[in-house]
């Protein structure tokens, strides 16, 4: 099938160009000759972007389904311009076989809605020493994170990071001191940071650090980056938007200002690779009950558009590359830019669109948005994959 979007203004980490762009079977090509059945596809002017792909995302899916399922967490990602997610392990029961991560993995295929990874769990059952479950691993695995929890037992981490090198695996890492996070949340996260830092560091292993909300964790990251450790991250933009709201209840915590505005200078200096979402839908009973976590998805480019563009801090460039191209690479797939040889999986934004987010119009099974009744700025029109179109904004997705 061969395919020209035309009439748009392509933007990726690199390039700003009006210009057309050619599609066949599926990926970017150079101009082909067109014949009779090639499709041409009008953009109306819009800005075309490559789709966004989330590093951390939870659909509680098998187990946690009155919240969400892959069918509505996936239409949840189309309508915020997302055509991948990493998933999460923290289900019931936890990703922690073989059995449970190949049927996550071929439903989601089925489905054909976006493309979903699976992570799987560091220690079996998120128990703090039992790795035996590693010991036979699936096809196509690439993470390995306990989420929701931080590895606490020092010994554990330290031989499950030997396993992963000997199967190129990676870690996604949620940082925090069971025990010091009783009494002081911050130590807790920057404590446990340090001591992934150093051993990525020490034993040469690639780490990505999830969700990181402190400055004292931050900076310890721009430390061990600086000597030359293989460490990436990543920021939410409910971290970046929010400070000192100790009532939004999300794990981890809403931080103080002085956090925030350490997260936003390491973003501009470079040493933030992702915006992630953390997308964690609950049911209204659970949040008025205080579980931490909230949906993301829908509502996390116009909130980073916001904070990071609109504010100056970063270029749409540069936004594009911690919410596609870097997360792509991450991820090793073939996404994140408007090159030859990559995916034809692009979002059509519309950026002087102001809208009011509204829970009627909320795809995830959920509804526990922090900004629901806001005011946002920049507009997912549609969305594509693989040239295919999987979402459109008057017809929700198809």
């Amino acid at each position: 099938m061969k395919q020209i979007f035309t009439n748009l203004v392509a933007i990726d980490d690199i390039n700003i160009s009006k210009r057309d762009i050619f599609v066949e079977d599926g990926f970017i090509t150079t101009e082909f000759k067109s014949d009779e059945e090639t499709k041409i596809i009008d953009c109306n002017g819009l800005v075309l972007v490559p789709s966004f792909v989330d590093m951390h995302t939870h659909f509680r899916d098998p187990g946690f389904t009155y919240k969400e399922d892959l069918k509505t967490g996936s239409m949840s990602a189309l309508k915020g311009g997302y055509t991948t997610v990493n998933l999460m392990p923290n289900t019931n029961p936890i990703v922690s076989s073989k059995k449970i991560y190949e049927d996550i993995v071929k439903r989601a295929k089925d489905l054909d809605l976006i493309d979903i990874k699976q992570v799987y769990s560091i220690t079996k059952d998120f128990k703090s020493d039992d790795l035996s479950h590693l010991k036979d691993l699936p096809e196509g695995l690439l993470f390995l994170s306990n989420d929701g929890k931080g590895v606490d037992d020092d010994f554990s981490m330290y031989q499950a990071i030997k396993i992963a090198k000997k199967n190129n695996l990676k870690f996604t890492l949620h940082e925090e001191c069971k025990e010091i996070s009783k009494y002081d949340y911050e130590i807790a996260e920057d404590v446990m940071t340090l001591r992934d830092c150093y051993l990525s560091y020490k034993m040469d292993m690639p780490i990505h650090f999830s969700h990181v909300s402190t400055k004292g964790a931050i900076e310890a990251i721009r430390y061990f980056k600086d000597l030359g450790a293989k460490i990436t991250c990543e920021v939410t933009p409910h971290h970046i938007y929010f400070s000192d709201r100790k009532e939004l209840k999300v794990n981890p915590p809403i931080r103080k200002e002085k956090d925030r505005l350490a997260l936003l200078d390491m973003i501009k200096k470079g040493y933030v690779d992702c915006i992630a979402t953390d997308h964690a839908p609950h049911s209204k009973e659970e949040k008025e009950n205080g579980k931490p976590g909230f949906i993301g998805l829908e509502t996390a480019f116009s909130t980073s558009y916001m904070t990071l563009v609109k504010a100056g801090i970063i270029s749409l460039n540069d936004l594009i590359r911690l919410m596609s191209t870097n997360p792509s690479k991450l991820l090793e797939i073939k996404k994140g830019k408007i090159k030859e040889g990559y995916m034809a999986d692009f979002t059509l934004i519309d950026f002087d669109k102001v809208y009011e987010y509204k829970e009627e119009d909320i795809l995830s099974k959920s509804k526990n948005s922090l900004f629901i009744n806001q005011k946002l700025q920049g507009q997912i029109v549609r969305v594509y994959k693989k040239g295919i179109l999987k979402y459109d904004l008057n017809g929700k997705t198809l």
